[in-house]
């Protein structure tokens, strides 16, 4: 009855808060939108310069629009300029007061900073047709991700009337934007994005928006292209993996936190409670309260890694997953992850990185025969996958990369059951035991070892032997690159000897766990991002947004 009453209650909030969306629009100040119709001029660093044309029809209330920037973490704005359809430019002020009347904010404009971010903000003047051109600087949009730069931004969303039109231009000022160099993406809106002829990136809305559309932008550039750009805490797979809401199951008890605060509590507790194969429950320790621990879990094993991760809900990807056997592969000697010359249509040389296969030595083991399959066949004549090959067939590869990841976790779980660590419960479904749930949090302990990667504070010292397991489950994490600086902080003669098991010096070293990050990204990309329509759903970590329009 209680959880009855619990449910009823969700629904009210929830029903509440949608009709309050919905009714922002039956209170809006105008007829409606027609067209918004934005271009954004990258700059190598990281910012860029943004122009907006706003048609709006029917203004018969309000003082003043808007546009608010929120989530902009690292980002800032400055160099607003507003003109109206009769040209003339308004008047830039030092600081917006909201309260003013109308008549006090026509022809003026200015920057409202608010405990979000940012408030775009310029007088409406009359009432009746308008066409504004909005000009502004987003400086850190694109970021350096480690493997890629690019950024996932937020270019329209709630607004007082839902715009009919969404058309998005992103171009950089001196360099002309191909599938060699770029990819863009979309979500949250019904339409299409692709990479133009004339080297620009292109998004826009095939029918008019719904108050429920958002329209979401993800790009990824070369690092190359931005060298000033600052660095993100994160990489790209992980941005991308915010915006395709791909392994977030938590997003439900998220979003209801949002609605009611109340909820909060009993949502983070269902998510740290699990079922044990038994049919007890445990619940999982917070984060900070686990225990740093430095062994191998599982005897090394990905596969049950893997699997383990995922009874936690934490699921790995199929990126990570390759980018771990990739590392383990380099340094048995069944592969070489290099960067060669290589002749381009133009016949120019020129360096690109690849993957060499060695037929002599090949792995054995099931799951690792499937990979080596699926990336060889792609190989040349002479045993070279290049990581431009990858890209031209990566929406097949990944599909193999995913039935390939199933095979992988399935493996992984009958690891886990002749390790006693799992076990299927009455209706077949595999759930940790009690004993192997305790492993499991000594796994996320090596994990947080990993990602704080310091010496012991009681003096005793981790086995340097250890370092090559670390680096492949640091891969499987998504922090490789993360955990090679810190080793060679913490032991940097060491270091140049644990480069050279790879074929590599300790500079080339970090080089190489780029490069696998990059192959591993490039062949897991489950759309290429050089062109189709755009996705009807996309997660959080976008800047920009929060919505706008007349007030």
């Amino acid at each position: 009855m209680k959880l009855k009453s619990r449910r009823c209650f969700l629904l009210s909030v929830l029903v509440t808060v949608l009709f309050l969306f919905n009714a922002v629009s039956a209170f809006a100040a105008e007829q409606a939108i027609p067209s918004i119709r934005i271009d954004a001029v990258l700059q190598r660093d990281g910012s860029a310069a943004i122009t907006e044309n706003w048609d709006v029809r029917g203004v018969s209330g309000g003082t003043e629009y808007y546009k608010a920037l929120h989530n902009m973490d690292g980002m800032s704005v400055h160099s607003l300029m507003v003109k109206d359809e009769s040209g003339t430019q308004y008047k830039t002020l030092d600081s917006w007061d909201p309260n003013l009347s109308r008549e006090e904010k026509a022809g003026t404009c200015g920057i409202l900073k608010t405990s979000n971010g940012y408030e775009l903000c310029w007088g409406i003047g009359d009432y009746g047709d308008h066409q504004y051109t909005i000009q502004y600087v987003l400086d850190g949009l694109v970021k350096d991700y480690g493997d890629y730069a690019g950024f996932y931004h937020q270019f329209v969303s709630e607004l007082s009337s839902a715009p009919g039109l969404v058309s998005i231009t992103i171009q950089m000022a001196d360099t002309v934007l191909t599938e060699n160099n770029a990819r863009i993406w979309g979500y949250g809106f019904p339409g299409e994005v692709k990479i133009a002829e004339n080297g620009i990136l292109k998004a826009f809305s095939s029918q008019p928006l719904d108050s429920n559309h958002k329209v979401n932008v993800l790009c990824r550039f070369d690092r190359a292209l931005f060298p000033k750009a600052s660095t993100a805490d994160m990489s790209f797979e992980q941005l991308q993996k915010t915006a395709e809401n791909r392994g977030s199951h938590v997003a439900l008890y998220v979003f209801l936190g949002i609605l009611a605060a109340g909820t909060a509590g009993a949502a983070g507790f269902f998510i740290s409670r699990f079922k044990l194969a038994d049919g007890t429950a445990v619940r999982l320790t917070r984060r900070d309260k686990i225990e740093v621990t430095w062994s191998i879990p599982f005897g090394g094993s990905i596969p049950a890694v893997s699997a383990a991760m995922e009874l936690l809900r934490k699921r790995i990807s199929c990126g990570s997953l390759m980018s771990a056997y990739l590392i383990r592969w380099q340094k048995i000697g069944y592969i070489g992850i290099e960067e060669r010359e290589r002749e381009n249509k133009r016949g120019r040389l020129k360096k690109e990185e690849a993957i060499v296969f060695y037929p002599d030595k090949t792995p054995t083991n099931g799951v690792e025969q499937s990979l080596y399959h699926i990336l060889s066949r792609y190989a040349d004549s002479d045993g070279i996958l290049w990581s431009s090959a990858i890209e031209k067939q990566a929406e097949k590869i990944y599909k193999k990369l995913c039935d390939w990841s199933k095979e992988v976790n399935r493996e992984g779980e009958k690891e886990l059951i002749r390790l006693g660590v799992a076990a299927k419960d009455k209706n077949g479904v595999v759930r940790f035991t009690a004993p192997g749930f305790d492993q499991a949090v000594r796994m996320l302990g090596l994990q947080k070892y990993l990602r704080e990667m310091q010496e012991p504070k009681d003096g005793e010292t981790t086995q340097r032997e250890l370092w090559g397991d670390y680096l492949v489950f640091a891969a499987l994490f998504d922090m490789g690159e993360q955990v090679l600086k810190s080793m060679k902080t913490l032991d940097p003669a060491y270091f140049e000897t644990f480069s050279g098991m790879y074929g590599y010096n300790s500079y080339h070293m970090m080089y190489f766990m780029t490069m696998t990050h990059h192959i591993s990204n490039s062949a897991a990309s489950n759309v290429s991002g050089t062109g189709g329509a755009a996705g009807s759903v996309g997660g959080g970590g976008f800047s920009g947004g929060g919505g706008g329009g007349s007030r």
